[in-house]
């Protein structure tokens, strides 16, 4: 039998090789030079260090694990699958093939071969411990949640996009059949489904464009989706549900709780995350767009996602995304219990999707209205220039994962990780923020081509940073030196 030990390392050589989980982390620098071929590179910033610092593909596969063992606290992941399958055996003789308490371990045994990386046999015993489920509990019980979310990893696992959006579609229709399509319970399953498909757009998982996906959306009938589409509108489609879902939770909350609700807060964001996504990823003046066709709409770009060159300040990503921040500040604006900082932050987010969209004389009037409110309110000087003037400039908009980042992973930003190499990177900056120049000054010894050219196309194409301001006023022109060290 192949350990978990085993699998986790296989696991993380194949993550290596493919760069799956690279991350890059900057520190500001300062090259001195002494003389000819002397200069000594001072850090001027620092990362989290320990003694004992992890790959990042380390540390992903060490969660993975813990994940596991808390979503099912009773289960022995360094037991046998010997044992297991005895239980299963025992419990078929004394109660027969449909006993109700066999769906509980076949669903132990699945995600004990899910934690070893055993996918397809795991969901072999996934299946039968759903089969098993709905004989006993019913067709659409709720119970099942658990079965059908492990199954959803393990087809996320495969690569198999599709199948486990079919799951994860499935899922919320349980939920909303249970709980009903307006109902304040159905917040959490909306929620989460939204999430689901924002993941499902913005996903790296390689998907074969052959495959078709012909299920019907449950959501919204105008939203559904009758037809075989590729992968290009398997993921428009994504995007769309996610927009909708999103004004769906807006609409809830304010019929049942005020604009006082804190949530509306991260919803408004995120439906402009989605806006976002529109302006830098998808042809969103073409016709088939402006006719309300959804399911023609195409990628803008075959070159990634966060592609800041595509974005246009007549686009409908811009004006919804713009109407949502805005909505966001006035929320904050009739609530007393928001602080100046909290105050500051909503403006400057909208400061920077204007910014973003090349509203720019709008956009610093945005900043610097924020600055003097916050300064008039009582914001300590520190806290001032946190915000804007910090000493590496802040990526924008704050709410994107941008790729190849820790939080695009979800590695915390005080784990030490353990570096494998680095690139010295000068950027010119222009007076808006955006980076003018980029060049590599210098590279440790084992930083491979295929390193450089990622981390050089997420500056160019994937990076606008913040206008930096100090006394209230923008900072001009100016030059970033910073060290990127890597991991993966």
């Amino acid at each position: 039998m192949m350990t978990l030990a085993g699998c986790c390392m296989s696991a993380v050589a194949q993550s290596n090789q493919e760069l799956d989980n690279l991350v890059f982390e900057p520190v500001l620098i300062e090259r001195l030079t002494l003389g000819e071929d002397n200069i000594i590179v001072n850090e001027l910033t620092s990362l989290p260090s320990a003694e004992h610092a992890v790959s990042a593909s380390e540390y992903l596969v060490t969660q993975a694990i813990a994940m596991a063992r808390e979503a099912a606290p009773d289960l022995d992941l360094d037991g046998s699958i010997e044992d297991y399958e005895k239980r299963i055996r025992d419990l078929e003789l004394a109660g027969g093939v449909y006993e109700s308490s066999l769906a509980q371990e076949l669903l132990a045994l699945g995600s004990l071969q899910q934690a070893m990386g055993e996918h397809e046999k795991a969901l072999e015993y996934l299946d039968h411990a759903l089969h098993i489920n709905r004989v006993n509990l019913g067709l659409f019980n709720l119970d099942q949640e658990t079965i059908i979310e492990e199954k959803i990893e393990s087809h996320v696992a495969m690569g198999d996009l599709k199948e486990a959006d079919l799951q994860q579609e499935y899922l919320f229709y349980l939920k909303r059949k249970a709980y009903g399509g307006t109902s304040v319970d159905l917040l959490p399953a909306l929620t989460q489904y939204a999430e689901w498909n924002i993941f499902a757009f913005d996903s790296r998982i390689s998907m074969d464009p052959t495959l078709t996906y012909a299920a019907e959306s449950h959501i919204y009938e105008e939203n559904s989706v009758s037809n075989s589409i590729g992968a290009e509108d398997f993921k428009t489609m994504r995007l769309v549900n996610a927009q909708n879902i999103y004004r769906t939770i807006i609409q809830i909350l304010l019929n049942n709780f005020g604009t006082d609700d804190p949530r509306l807060l991260d919803i408004e964001k995120r439906l402009a995350l989605t806006n976002y996504f529109f302006a830098t990823n998808l042809d969103i003046n073409s016709s088939a767009f402006k006719s309300g066709n959804n399911s023609q709409l195409t990628m803008a770009s075959s070159q990634g996602y966060y592609d800041f060159s595509q974005v246009t300040s007549n686009s409908m990503g811009y004006r919804h995304g713009r109407e949502a921040l805005e909505r966001r500040l006035e929320y904050m604006l009739r609530n007393e219990q928001m602080t100046p900082a909290d105050m500051a932050l909503a403006r400057v987010d909208l400061g920077d999707w204007l910014m973003l969209f090349k509203k720019r004389l709008t956009s610093l009037e945005t900043y610097e209205e924020a600055y003097q409110e916050a300064m008039a309110a009582g914001m300590d000087q520190a806290a001032l220039d946190a915000l804007f003037s910090p000493e590496l400039p802040q990526t924008i908009p704050t709410f994107i994962h941008y790729h190849y980042t820790r939080a695009s992973l979800n590695i915390p930003a005080d784990i030490a990780l353990d570096y494998l190499g680095w690139f010295d990177v000068r950027i010119e900056l222009n007076r808006f923020g955006q980076p003018s120049g980029i060049d590599i000054l210098d590279k440790s010894p084992n930083a491979t081509d295929t390193v450089e050219t990622r981390l050089l196309r997420q500056l160019r194409n994937a990076t606008s940073f913040r206008p930096r301001f100090r006394d209230g006023q923008p900072v001009g022109d100016e030059t970033i030196e910073a060290r990127y060290y890597y991991s993966y």
